[in-house]
């Protein structure tokens, strides 16, 4: 019998085994009652112990829970006690009931429709098929905090078909089955769910978003409630106090000192850009009549292309070749500052691609590859050709 179905706040109960064995998966029992939530509609399992045994893995099928422990499952005693972590069961209890909250506002307000829903330890949070602006999600945030203060019951219901049929506030409901278990927030919403709840909506505390994701049609809203969300506070309040410190500016302006800060290090990347691609150009050598050839380490795709195109001012009728390498690979670039139909650079990558185990493409004037470190002596020999 599943204890937390009916009461959320049961943390242990004394039960009987009623299987153990082992499966391609490990040592598992089967208990008679349980405390523990094995798990689902986006909420994670119980941290739990049965016999002080830390639970591994809970396995739910249509006729069992098994769970997995580490170790010896005929050791342990017929009846044994199962307990759960109620930090973290309380934690998910105020996540999921806030979750209900937050959701049931942006259907009523913006006739949203959720899409996708989980929690984690870190996170939780829900996807809705709308977008919303910034005034709405205040105003959403706002009603939800609302509902919350106003102490409002939290009930759980195995109704009949006809206490069922008597239920009004449904956005959409569900189809009557035996077992059918319901979440009822008093006078606000009423709604299908296995998951754990508290009893009262004072009990959620408080509601805040933590991030709002935008996708093409869709918005992710990622939220904190209760005791997390405190704690949440009080993580960021110390990374502030810590930043300000640094930075020796107040609160209101980091944000201004990062961007002067962000500023200061793009002039000093371009600086170090500008001095790689001068260096390109300072080492390139003539190899071939035919080609030139300059390596550096540590620098990025776009200085090789800029110093190649340089380079190629100095000679306009020659294969350019820059590169950068480290110890297992070389990147390089290749330029023609005009084409040859009988060698297309996107022609000559992909061949050396072959030869030498590496990627990359480009088109009759230029183009980007990558290969092996060990392969670099090889490379310069086909390119000279």
């Amino acid at each position: 019998m599943e204890k937390y179905a009916q009461n959320s706040y049961l943390t242990e109960i004394e039960t009987t085994i009623t299987e153990r064995g082992k499966d391609e998966i490990g040592n598992f029992v089967c208990l008679r009652e349980t405390v523990v939530y094995p798990g689902g509609g986006g909420q994670p399992a119980d941290c739990a112990w049965i016999a002080g045994n830390p639970i591994l893995k809970i396995q739910k099928t249509a006729d069992s829970v098994f769970y997995y422990l580490d170790i010896d499952v005929e050791t342990l005693p017929e009846k044994v006690l199962v307990k759960i972590n109620w930090e973290q069961r309380f934690d998910f209890m105020q996540q999921h009931t806030g979750q209900h909250i937050l959701a049931r506002v942006c259907e009523d307000l913006f006739q949203a429709r959720i899409t996708k829903e989980q929690m984690t330890l870190k996170d939780s949070f829900f996807e809705i098929d709308v977008k919303l602006d910034k005034t709405q999600l205040q105003t959403a945030l706002k009603r939800s905090n609302e509902i919350i203060r106003a102490q409002k019951q939290v009930s759980i219901l195995f109704p009949t078909e006809e206490e069922l049929a008597k239920e009004t506030l449904f956005t959409a409901p569900p189809k009557y089955f035996k077992d059918l278990r319901l979440i009822k927030i008093a006078d606000f919403d009423i709604i299908g769910c296995g998951g754990t709840h508290v009893k009262n909506t004072a009990e959620v505390q408080a509601i805040a978003l933590t991030q709002v994701k935008e996708h093409k049609k869709t918005t992710t809203l990622h939220f904190a409630c209760g005791n997390r969300l405190l704690q949440q506070f009080e993580t960021n309040q110390k990374q502030l106090t810590a930043l300000t410190l640094q930075a020796n500016v107040p609160v209101d302006g980091l944000a201004l000192a990062f961007q002067e800060q962000q500023q200061t290090i793009k002039f000093y990347q371009g600086q170090v850009a500008l001095y790689q691609v001068n260096e390109l150009v300072a080492n390139a050598k003539e190899l071939t009549p035919h080609f030139i050839y300059s390596e550096i380490t540590d620098t990025e795709a776009k200085e090789l292309q800029t110093a190649a195109k340089k380079i190629a001012e100095i000679y306009p009728d020659k294969l350019i070749c820059t590169a950068t390498s480290d110890e297992n690979s070389l990147r390089y670039h290749l330029y023609l500052k005009t084409a040859d139909p009988k060698r297309p650079i996107g022609q000559v990558i992909r061949t050396a691609n072959q030869k030498f185990a590496g990627r990359g493409g480009g088109s009759p004037t230029k183009g980007d590859g990558t290969i092996p470190y060990l392969q670099k002596d090889a490379l310069l020999r086909f390119l000279q050709q």
